[in-house]
């Protein structure tokens, strides 16, 4: 359930980023619009409550890790607590600080942590809970347009999951068409595939969930961006969205870490937008060995650094 503070318990907002007026019962559903997405199955969230100024308590429901979507995708741990953190920024961006439906989003950082000790049931769905505290990091006039948001992940009993945290802003239609000029147009048909690195290889059971190309060069591959893959392809966009590019970064480390390695802190910073219309190159460099063992992917696209993630 989405449950919505009455007005007394919320901090007052400026005109331009109050909500209308919201009913004083909590309303049946987190919707997917806030949250970007076209369906329902795609939602982890099942409610947000807001319990301070900056605080919100969040419930959520991961499916079965080993299961299917109706596409056929399975949902990947590392994926689906990613999901989880941007499905929360969004709802608390867009429903609890008035960020318009129509505003692009602007990913600059996006981490997480999973608590090695934490292990999913498998196949079986998890219910959790997070709690969020924000920061403003920018404003146009009294308006909110930039947050942080970091986060804690528990069981409902309280069992530690693990940690997210994310900085983003949005932006308004007419500042971003300026912003991506030809490139602003959502792209609806599928840019030409090159192969797929073997899905087995990168713990991955069909070629649509494989995020990489080999390339003649090792530690090198091409981005993939296989619009079928539902999971990270809800809907057309004009540019690989970040979730895709952290994908990318954990196949990577998969074709160049000891098997034995499970990357539970991942840290990534967003420099440029990757576009569909020229090939991005993904190079992960490597150190350390046993528990020390340290991973940092970056890609490139047009000769300049478009992303880099950081794998412990």
């Amino acid at each position: 359930m989405l449950l919505i503070p009455s007005h007394s318990d919320r901090p007052e907002l400026p005109h331009c980023a109050r909500r209308p007026a919201a009913p004083e019962r909590a309303t049946s559903a987190v919707r997917k619009e806030f949250l970007h997405l076209s369906f329902d199955d795609s939602v982890f969230l099942t409610g947000c409550e807001r319990r301070g100024e900056w605080d919100f308590a969040l419930t959520a429901r991961w499916p079965g890790f080993t299961g299917a979507g109706e596409s056929g995708e399975v949902r990947h741990e590392s994926l689906v607590v990613a999901q989880t953190i941007r499905q929360a920024g969004l709802l608390i961006a867009h429903r609890e600080f008035g960020a318009p439906l129509d505003h692009a989003m602007l990913l600059r950082s996006f981490d997480f942590c999973l608590d090695p000790a934490f292990q999913p049931p498998e196949g079986v769905p998890v219910d959790l809970a997070l709690t969020a505290s924000g920061t403003a990091r920018g404003r146009r006039g009294r308006c909110l347009t930039a947050l942080r948001l970091e986060m804690e992940l528990t069981t409902p009993e309280g069992t530690r999951i693990g940690t997210g945290a994310t900085d983003f802003k949005w932006i308004a239609p007419d500042v971003y068409s300026r912003l991506r000029g030809a490139h602003g147009r959502a792209v609806e048909d599928q840019p030409p595939l090159p192969a797929p690195v073997p899905p087995e290889r990168v713990g991955r059971s069909r070629p649509a969930e494989v995020a990489l190309s080999p390339t003649e060069r090792p530690g090198r591959w091409q981005l993939r961006c296989d619009f079928s893959n539902r999971l990270l392809y809800d809907h057309p966009v004009d540019h690989a969205p970040g979730l895709v590019l952290i994908e990318a970064a954990h196949q990577a480390v998969r074709l160049t870490a000891p098997a034995s390695f499970v990357p539970r802190t991942v840290s990534t910073a967003f420099d440029q937008y990757v576009e569909f219309d020229a090939p991005c190159w993904i190079e992960a460099e490597t150190s350390g060995r046993g528990d020390d063992f340290r991973a940092v992917v970056r890609g490139y696209q047009h000769d300049r650094q478009v992303f880099h993630s950081a794998l412990a």
